[in-house]
This record gives structure tokens, C-alpha cells and sequence, in this order.
């Protein structure tokens, strides 16, 4: 166990011109495509798209996770029976066409 703590240590001290650029080019490409599903995904949901989007560029995995959260847990939506757009499941009438949700 000690070792491993050292371990830890001496890679806490490691320059960042020293970490292998196949690291950046993987971590870079995990945030294009994580940014780009949530930007995709936000767009059908009909949530805001972009700043969604530019959040999922920020990091891995927890960006992905807390929007999970907040668009399937949260905001639950669900999908007008009379223009087919997701809207709040609070809300009584569709923002788009007035029809009665529920």
C-alpha cells in the first residue's frame, strides 16, 4: 500500500509536457464525442443544445452524468400526444400547440 501512495505522489509531480500525447488525443476525443451525443441528444429533447453542449466538453464522465440526471430525472419529459414535442411532465398544456397533456 505504501508504494502505491508513493506511486501516486511521484505522478502528481509528473510535467504536463511529459504525459504521452496519445493520452491527450484520447482524452480530446472522449470530449468531442461525449460533447457532441449531449448536443444531439439535447436537440431532440428540445432543451438548450448548445450550452448543453459546450458543458459536455468540460469533462468526462461527470458532464454525461449530471446531464442524465437533470434531463431524465429531473425535467422529466414527456411527449405531446397532438404535435409530437417533448415538453415538462408539470406542465397541464403543450407550449407549442395548447393541447391538454394530461
Amino acid at each position: 500500500m505504501m508504494n502505491f501512495i508513493e506511486e501516486l505522489k511521484r505522478l502528481d509531480k509528473v510535467p504536463l509536457n511529459e504525459i504521452p500525447i496519445i493520452f491527450w488525443i484520447v482524452l480530446f476525443l472522449l470530449l468531442f464525442i461525449q460533447g457532441t451525443w449531449i448536443f444531439y441528444d439535447a436537440s431532440k429533447r428540445e432543451a438548450n443544445k448548445w450550452i448543453w453542449g459546450i458543458y459536455g466538453l468540460l469533462n468526462v464522465p461527470s458532464s454525461l452524468l449530471v446531464y442524465l440526471i437533470v434531463t431524465r430525472v429531473i425535467l422529466k419529459s414527456v411527449k405531446c400526444k397532438n404535435c409530437n414535442k417533448y415538453t415538462y411532465e408539470k406542465y397541464k398544456y403543450c407550449p407549442y400547440c395548447a393541447s391538454k397533456i394530461k
